[in-house]
């Protein structure tokens, strides 16, 4: 089995509407599971006018021309071409991973399927820093920030680190690390006082990003999560 993840992008002026979400539930879900996917996510970025009005600084880099994330299983890679087809109508260019999936932090799924998931998972995309080797950037990340994130952010529920393997599809940018962590409320996501953690735990998290991160690469913000199988 292998993971991918697709970006759907938009143009950056394009509203998000509940017609588009339903479709994604009623229309791309089906199509996928029929072209083989299993264990589907769609995250959908709709809730960035909330956001940008209580904490405009969780919406980085270009996030305004992402309209959804879609997380699939297949058997083998080779079927990508079938689900980059299902994609397309879905979005004005598509960027395609292959990535290698660790569940960090877990939460028991509680909500039924293709039902929104309660809260709020914050997705972000980064780059390796240019001048950290392969095997500092793996240390760094996955050994010293993972185990620091719980500190950073207490209330968070769960933390899905996915490490790209490949980029599939031209174009795309060369990400790194596609990221999912999940709040119960958005106020939980808004509220520094809720997200972060202590002030010296915060000025750690800065000390340390450069061993691994491109931050001027960085998109990440506010979705909706379903998951279908």
């Amino acid at each position: 089995m292998e993971k991918l993840v697709y970006l759907l992008h938009k143009p950056p002026a394009a509203a998000m509407d509940a017609d588009f979400i339903r479709r994604l539930r009623e229309e791309l879900a089906p199509a996928l599971r029929a072209r083989g996917a299993t264990g589907i996510v769609l995250n959908v970025a709709d809730l960035n006018e909330p956001v940008r009005l209580a904490a405009p600084s969780r919406l980085v880099g270009e996030w305004d021309g992402l309209a959804a994330a879609v997380h699939l299983w297949l058997d083998s890679v080779d079927a990508r071409f079938a689900i980059e087809a299902a994609l397309a109508p879905f979005a004005s260019s598509l960027s395609g991973y292959l990535v290698t999936e660790s569940v960090v932090q877990k939460t028991p799924r509680s909500w039924r399927d293709g039902e929104r998931r309660p809260g709020v998972t914050q997705l972000a995309l980064i780059a390796k820093a240019p001048d950290v080797s392969d095997e500092d950037f793996y240390h760094n990340w996955q050994q010293g920030h993972s185990a620091l994130s719980f500190a950073l952010h207490p209330l968070r529920l769960s933390y899905v680190r996915n490490d790209v393997a490949r980029v599939l599809t031209p174009g795309a940018r060369n990400y790194r690390m596609i990221v999912l962590e999940h709040w119960a409320e958005l106020r939980d996501f808004t509220e520094d006082a809720r997200y972060f953690g202590t002030p010296e735990v915060l000025l750690e998290m800065y000390r340390e990003l450069p061993g691994f991160a491109d931050s001027s690469s960085t998109t990440t913000g506010p979705m909706s999560e379903y998951a279908f199988g």
